[in-house]
């Protein structure tokens, strides 16, 4: 049997590898009279979720907004970013992005942007 040539190999190579991860898309909640969370479900391999949020005010690249923070573990089978405080009205737009460490590599899901057509009572 011949060897395979040099670009037939790579391809084969390229292909079992070729599935790449992918952030998963976020859920947005919001509460009333106040609050919302923004999570993604857990799964083997990840080791941080990041949330960065601004308030009917779209990012201007990759800027922290006026939430930046780190969530470095899963709780209740999520990755969950919660603020109990601000006060989101209807028609209001969360602009975010949200960043996933899987594997040791980071992972971006870009302009995210969720309208608050309606309300969730948190569970108690």
């Amino acid at each position: 049997m011949a060897p395979l040539p040099v670009c037939l190999l790579l391809l084969v190579v390229a292909t079992g590898f070729g599935h790449a991860y992918e952030a998963p898309e976020a859920q947005v909640r919001v509460f009333y009279p106040r609050g919302f969370e923004v999570s993604i479900p857990d799964a083997e391999g990840i080791s941080l979720f990041a949330f960065h949020g601004k308030l009917n005010e779209e990012f201007d690249g990759l800027e922290a907004g006026q939430w930046a923070r780190d969530i470095p573990k899963a709780k209740r089978g999520r990755w969950t970013f919660r603020d109990r405080e601000t006060r989101l009205n209807h028609g209001d737009t969360l602009y975010f992005w949200t960043y996933v460490v899987y594997n040791g590599l980071g992972y971006r899901q870009d302009e995210g942007a969720h309208v608050v057509t309606s309300y969730e009572n948190p569970k108690k």
